[in-house]
């Protein structure tokens, strides 16, 4: 990791064992330097300077979770670039500012440098740090008055079949205007390549995001491809031009990544952007025939592409977790008004005047201020009264929140919603957040197979408890848990024991065509309707909250199925569409109640 003796860079002998508290002082004192060179109004605490080894791939990194800069002085000395201070910390700023900003950001990027490298995830990280590199770089280089063209002089070239390197140090050398060699030293590097790669970063200078998968692209298809797998188990690449630090991993997915469409636009290689060479350029390069995909657009990322992301960031969150956050995030736009219910409520009594208070009265009615203030002698049956109540003619009532309890099928049939986005189970996501945003309590349960329930086990507030439900997955047999539907709302027959469900209940149901098993196996082998199981009817009366079945099925099947659904309100949801067809039906009715 140390430069060979006798090269630029290198410590002299026995520096490795001085004090570095001078150093310290240096570095801190050109802390406001640095701040300046991106504006007079920039604000950053003091960076975090290290006088012992930090064991990081590199002399300084950006932590994007604590927004703080940290510098490893004895990797400063090691590769002999005490005199640079300004150019490190400036750049670390730029982290801050420019590229990546945030952790939201942070995993924009990535995202993109992943579409941009197609099946080498384990460059996503060097590869996303060497594009945010590239423009903070230049805007010092050009815009501050930053020499970062010294630094990497001091650091030296890199070795002669170090192609990523040669492309990013050549293409410096093409936006500052050096002479070629001033940086790549003597060695063979891609030009062609390094003078597209300029283009980019100026096209895209504030724009990180947009052409990092560009950038990527580019890589992609300039590194020899032995290299860029053995690039994953190197680390001469990492030390001479990486600064990322911690990934800043707290187990959360930012908000906004989910939804973002841009995530999943088509990826364009620089040749053909036409914000990198014009457009005129592009249509003579692809040809009258050839067809180029427009920038922009695109889809957002599916919950197993987004996990993929963060597991190439190094992140350590869960394909469960990246999914609770995927749906959170989706369902937010379309969360419906939460039904209510009526329920008559005793009539206030209204204070009257005083009466008399007789002997064979309740004593304690008798109103002792009322009689002690006509008397002060207090004669039984003469002196004493109490007060008068009169009724409220008009009938009260009260509204009374509807909870929501909420059967989610996964069995194989049906899609794994931590892995692909399906509009069914966000579905069943946009039902149990408007019951909680409404305050009200769900019961989520996750069934498959016989014996294959899990969930909340009872009615909660808890909304990753309820999520965790919506995005399990088992992949078994189907066989709808009628024992819980039963001991929910109608009690247990064996024990006795009363349902557990406090109040007016909505019934709402995942399923696709394994919704029979709710009504009865006997359906729809048997034609005759008798033979159906009555429990899911009786329990939908029983919970006094209306029932909703959304089915991942065809409308021809469910328009069949509604006939014999015991009241249950029967909607069909395979694509985009019929899921905010459900919606809007769902905010219409308030779900089939009949308050709003």
């Amino acid at each position: 990791m140390t430069a060979p003796a006798g090269t630029p860079g290198t410590a002299p002998s026995g520096a490795a064992d001085a004090p570095l508290d001078d150093l310290e002082r240096r570095w801190r004192a050109t802390w406001p330097q640095a701040l300046a060179a991106w504006g007079r109004t920039t604000r950053l605490h003091p960076p975090v300077l290290h006088q012992q080894p930090c064991g990081m791939p590199s002399w300084a990194w950006y932590d994007v979770e604590d927004v703080e800069v940290h510098v490893d002085l004895t990797v400063v000395r090691e590769r002999g670039v005490e005199d640079h201070a300004l150019a490190v910390l400036a750049h670390e700023i730029g982290h801050h500012l420019l590229a990546p900003v945030d952790r939201a950001s942070h995993v924009r990027i990535a995202a993109r440098v992943q579409a941009g490298l197609v099946d080498m995830d384990h460059l996503v990280g060097l590869v996303a740090n060497l594009w945010c590199d590239l423009l903070i770089n230049d805007r010092l280089q050009r815009r501050a008055g930053v020499d970062r063209a010294a630094l990497s002089a001091a650091v030296g070239p890199p070795v002669a079949d170090d192609v990523l390197m040669l492309l990013v140090l050549r293409t410096n050398e093409v936006l500052w205007g050096l002479p070629r060699g001033t940086l790549v030293g003597a060695h063979a590097a891609p030009d062609a390549q390094a003078m597209l790669c300029a283009r980019l970063v100026r096209a895209y200078a504030r724009d990180p995001v947009g052409g990092a998968a560009g950038f990527a692209s580019l890589v992609r298809t300039t590194v020899p491809e032995e290299q860029l797998r053995d690039l994953g188990a190197r680390t001469r690449t990492l030390v001479r031009v990486a600064c990322g630090g911690p990934g800043g991993d707290d187990g959360s997915v930012p908000f906004g990544v989910a939804t973002d469409p841009t995530l999943g636009a088509p990826v364009l290689h620089p040749s053909l952007d036409p914000r990198v060479v014009g457009a005129g350029t592009v249509e003579a390069a692809v040809g009258e025939d050839g067809e180029v995909p427009p920038p922009g657009g695109g889809n957002v990322l599916e919950p197993a592409a987004l996990h993929a992301v963060l597991a190439a960031l190094g992140a350590t969150t869960s394909r469960e977790d990246v999914a609770i956050a995927w749906y959170r995030e989706h369902a937010a736009r379309h969360l419906v008004p939460f039904p209510t219910r009526r329920r008559p409520r005793p009539a206030d009594e209204l204070i009257a005047g005083l009466e008399p208070w007789e002997v064979g009265d309740d004593l304690a009615s008798v109103d002792w201020t009322g009689t002690m203030t006509a008397s002060p002698v207090v004669v039984p049956g003469m002196t004493t009264v109490r007060r008068a109540y009169l009724d409220d003619p008009e009938e009260e009532s009260e509204q009374r929140l509807v909870d929501l309890d909420l059967y989610l099928d996964s069995s194989g049939s049906m899609p794994d919603p931590s892995r692909t986005r399906a509009p069914i189970a966000l579905a069943g996501a946009i039902l149990a957040l408007s019951a909680l945003r409404a305050g009200a309590r769900v019961q989520a349960t996750t069934w498959s197979g016989a014996g294959q329930v899990a969930g909340t086990d009872g009615f909660t507030r808890d909304a990753d408890a309820v999520l965790r439900a919506v995005v399990a997955y088992f992949g078994g047999a189907t066989s709808f848990p009628l024992a819980l539907l039963r001991r929910t709302h109608l009690g247990d027959p064996d024990t006795g024991a009363p349902p557990t469900r406090r109040g007016p209940t909505h019934v709402a149901v995942i399923s696709d065509d394994g919704i029979a098993t709710m009504f009865g196996m006997g359906w729809p082998r048997a034609a005759d309707p008798r033979h159906d199981d009555p429990t899911a009817g009786e329990a939908l009366r029983a919970a006094e909250g209306g029932g909703t079945l959304v089915l991942h099925a065809r409308p021809q099947w469910v328009a069949t199925f509604e006939q014999r659904a015991q009241g249950y309100a029967v909607h069909s949801v395979l694509t985009d569409e019929d899921l905010l067809t459900f919606v809007r039906r769902m905010a219409a009715s308030t779900w089939g109640g009949d308050e709003a």
